[in-house]
């Protein structure tokens, strides 16, 4: 029993010494699990040696315990080495390392809380037999549970011993195999302890056997072979090359195989297979057949890789032939660099290509006096019409060709660049070709210094841009074009507006004036005044259609018009407005055709260009010439029609005004159609404003010849075509007096228009029911029908628009007469109310008289139909009433 003592705590001792030397390697795979197994021997060998010498029964109970923590530890500890030493760790979840040690743990608190509950030990006994005391057990389930613990887990880590054994190399199988070899022994002592009955009461000799299994494991994995260095390193060397190798025996089968083999190969467990086998995925090798000599080295496609495969012949030290040895190695890279620089050597000869014939021309200049230039591409010949020879001979100066007015700006910027080291630059300027045409030109220019940081030469890319010079030029004509238009319309919906709103206000002015003369005697002091602003009130009037006419909503009356005809009857007044000092010239072709328009419209564009021409003139001193022809107009004249309407190419009738005055510049000539724009001291700028309006309406053109100091020119040019006739034209003006008790619906939503209408009609003898919008003229014609006997009707309303309040009150009653009434020209009324019919049409402002003349006509028809209707003619006779003076309302 001494014995035994002692060699349990050299035991216990040796673990730990071995513990502390294997720990001074714990950089070595396994290291750290391995002496924690050693720890846990020395516990359980000394726990197992105080239980064996306590003196009472409390220290041998410690004792148990004690030596209980070192038995649970070494299965545990022993299976974590086996796994982190055959890299099966890296297999290993949280859940399943976690119960790893769960077990342990457990079955120590189940040991030490043993008292409670028996599940380890039924029955303790400590029995004196001589000086020392034995410890006896009566196991419970828990004892031999843990003991099948154990051993489970000591056999897995053997097994998994055993199968990395198959696939580690030659080397280290030795090493492995004195492990597995000496746990078994271990593991059979162990059991044949625990199983066998006829050692029961003999000492337990497993923690004698677990230092020296630890010691030969020791020798075995993590000693230093020192007499093995050079096959350490060939080993080494072997594993860590990036060249994959794969060795055969003289049979054709792997005998080897080290881990870039796997990974360049996609391999899985080579070792002993034939070659026809493990290489059966890449044809092109394994039909090289068992010797795997290949004559010349093999570059193959695999996997997305590029391998160059090459093999030798391997041979003892009698140089016998022993085997052969493949060896791969990836030169992907290698070969995407390649093939980089063979398509950058093709794009460079395409660039070349390029630049030869390509419209881009390269230029070398040195840095010196006048830029001599020391290379130029051939292409410049077929650009600019030089020959490379005439630049490098220098018999050409490259400053030469520069436009002069870009030259000095072109030294500048150069000097500029110079001066603040830019390394690129560009510039834009005239080059000058062979044939003497200047082409602009665009210059990429990088500037080479030298190591003091001084220029050695520029080098230059010039490509010729007049054509997207003069696109660009275009493109920003027809923005501004397409502004101005934008610009025009806006105004033309402004002026449209405003001339609207200003006829109904001067409708109610007009109206109030007419009846306060009517209540006046022909002699009475305040009737002249209020006849003065009736006719201020008809001459502002004529302001709204000035408006109207910019606006392209102007009121004409067309007939057939010969401008000719037109200016010979004008001559007279035309002499008469350019004043006493200036000469008119007229210039009148004879015969010529005639076209569709308004007639005052067309005196109003010539009066205008006259009146215009003559403020022109220097101290009122100067030439006006005016003349009239017919003229084939191209394309190209007439892309320079102010008003920016697509005019097409074809004959026109032309009105030309000529003036030797003081011209416009470019400004004056963008703004000159501008409402309200003028260059006269006093003026409205409705003028030009109205013209173009009436020249936009009839689909003509304008083109305008001007430049400070050069006089005026101004064409107008109207399309052969005839333009469309107003349906109401011509008006029936004769005389009818309404019929007695005659009743007139007013539909108008401005309350002043509605107030003097009505005291208007109600002079007249009528009968009047003002209403404001739509809806209430429905209501009031469903309830009055049959008195209602023609309804005047706005053509703005609000709420239900006037076209739709029509349509409504047709279908009422489809026989009453209507006249629409309206601030706009009866061409503008009338494309609103297409496809509808209407009995008169007047526009404000009106009189009460022409009031009077529109109801006239329209109650014609209605005034028809009710006679037909009636017994007699003689009951059907309209009382007498009174017409107004023509005096009093004057025109």
């Amino acid at each position: 029993m001494t014995l035994f003592l002692l060699g349990l705590l050299i035991s216990g001792s040796a673990a730990i010494v071995l513990a502390l030397v294997i720990l001074q390697h714990r950089e070595a795979n396994g290291a750290l699990p391995f002496a924690l197994v050693m720890i846990a021997s020395a516990i359980w060998a000394w726990g197992y040696a105080l239980q064996i010498s306590a003196v009472s029964p409390e220290l041998a109970l410690l004792a148990v315990r004690i030596r209980y923590i070192g038995l649970l530890a070494v299965p545990a500890c022993w299976l974590w080495f086996t796994l982190i030493y055959t890299e099966t760790i890296a297999r290993l979840t949280k859940k399943q390392a976690a119960m790893l040690a769960f077990f342990p743990v457990l079955t120590f608190v189940v040991n030490v809380t043993n008292d409670w509950h028996q599940l380890f030990y039924r029955r303790i006994s400590v029995m004196p037999p001589g000086s020392s005391l034995v410890v006896t057990f009566e196991y419970g389930p828990w004892y031999w549970l843990n003991v099948g613990y154990s051993y489970l887990v000591v056999l897995i880590g053997l097994w998994v011993l055993i199968r990395f054994w198959g696939r580690a190399l030659r080397l280290h199988r030795m090493p492995i195999a004195v492990t597995v070899g000496g746990l078994f022994f271990l593991t059979a002592i162990g059991l044949i302890f625990y199983i066998s009955r006829q050692f029961a009461g003999v000492f337990d000799i497993t923690p004698l056997l677990l230092p020296v299994n630890g010691i030969l494991l020791y020798l075995a994995l993590f000693r230093p072979r020192l007499f093995d260095a050079h096959p350490v390193a060939y080993t080494h060397l072997f594993e860590q090359l990036n060249d994959g190798v794969l060795v055969f025996n003289m049979q054709g089968r792997v005998i080897d195989c080290n881990p870039a083999a796997y990974r360049l190969l996609g391999l899985t467990n080579p070792v002993g297979r034939p070659v026809q086998l493990v290489l059966q995925h890449i044809p092109q090798l394994a039909q090289t057949g068992s010797s795997v000599l290949l004559e010349e080295p093999l570059r193959l496609e695999y996997n997305e890789q590029v391998l160059d495969v090459r093999s030798t012949i391997l041979r003892d030290r009698r140089g016998q032939q022993s085997g052969y040895m493949l060896v791969v190695r990836d030169v992907s890279e290698q070969w995407r660099t390649q093939r980089a620089l063979a398509e950058s050597e093709a794009m460079l000869r395409e660039e070349r290509r390029l630049f030869i014939g390509g419209p881009t021309v390269v230029f070398r200049w040195e840095a010196r006096r006048d830029w001599p230039v020391s290379y130029v591409s051939p292409n410049v010949q077929e650009q600019f019409g030089y020959a490379p020879e005439d630049f490098t001979a220098h018999r050409l100066s490259y400053p030469s060709l520069i436009h002069p007015e870009d030259y000095v700006r072109i030294n500048r910027e150069i000097v500029h660049y110079l001066h603040h080291k830019t390394t690129w630059f560009r510039q834009e300027y005239r080059l000058m070709r062979a044939d003497g045409e200047y082409r602009w030109v665009d210059d990429y220019t990088s500037v080479v210094y030298n190591d003091q940081g001084k220029p050695v030469y520029f080098l230059g890319y010039i490509l010729d841009v007049t054509n997207q010079k003069r696109a660009e030029a275009e493109r920003l004509e027809m923005e501004r074009q397409f502004q101005h238009t934008q610009k025009l319309e806006s105004l033309g919906v402004l002026a449209s507006g405003v001339a609207h709103d200003f006829n109904n206000l001067l409708t109610a002015i007009l109206g109030n004036l007419d009846l306060a003369l009517l209540t006046l005697s022909r002699n009475d002091p305040a009737a002249q005044p209020i006849r003065n602003a009736m006719l201020a009130t008809r001459y502002a009037a004529g302001l709204t259609r000035q408006l109207l006419a910019y606006a392209g909503k102007g009121n004409y009356q067309v007939t057939d018009v010969n401008l000719t005809e037109i200016v010979q009857g004008m001559a007279a007044m035309l002499r008469v407005s350019v004043g006493k000092q200036a000469r008119l010239e007229l210039r009148l072709a004879p015969d010529l055709p005639v076209f569709q328009a308004d007639p005052s419209h067309i005196q109003q564009i010539v009066l205008n260009l006259i009146l215009n021409a003559a403020e022109s003139l220097p101290s009122g001193e100067g030439t006006i010439t005016v003349r009239t022809d017919v003229r084939d107009c191209d394309e190209a004249f007439l892309k320079r029609n102010r008003i920016n309407n697509q005019a097409p190419p074809g004959r026109y009738l032309l009105l030309e005004v000529a003036d030797t005055g003081c011209g416009m510049d470019e400004r004056t000539q963008r703004r000159m159609f501008d409402p309200f724009f003028t260059t006269k001291a006093v003026g409205r700028g409705l003028g030009m404003s109205a013209i173009l309006g009436i020249v936009r309406r009839h689909h003509g053109a304008i083109i305008v010849d001007s430049a400070p100091g050069c006089g005026t020119t101004i064409t107008v040019l109207f399309p052969p075509s005839p333009v469309e006739r107003d349906s109401n034209a011509d008006r029936d003006q004769e005389s009818l007096p309404p019929a007695p008790s005659t009743t007139v619906l007013v539909v108008d939503d401005e309350a002043d228009v509605r107030d003097v209408t009505a005291r208007l009609l109600t002079h007249l003898g009528f009968r009047v029911v003002v209403v404001a919008d739509g809806a209430s003229a429905l209501q009031a014609l469903q309830e009055q029908s049959s008195e209602i006997a023609c309804v005047l009707l706005d053509a703005n309303l609000a709420g239900m628009d006037a076209p739709t309040t029509l349509r409504e009150l047709r279908a009422l009653a489809p026989h009453i007469p209507v006249v629409v009434s309206s601030g706009y020209s009866q061409h503008e009324v009338l494309q609103r109310f297409a496809g509808q019919t209407i009995e008169g049409f007047i526009q404000k402002p009106y009189q009460m008289s022409e009031l009077y003349g529109v109801l006239q006509h329209a109650l014609r028809q209605f005034l028809t139909v009710t006679v037909a209707d009636q017994p007699s003619a003689a009951d059907a006779a309209p009382a007498t009433q009174e017409t107004p003076d023509a005096d009093s309302s004057p025109d």
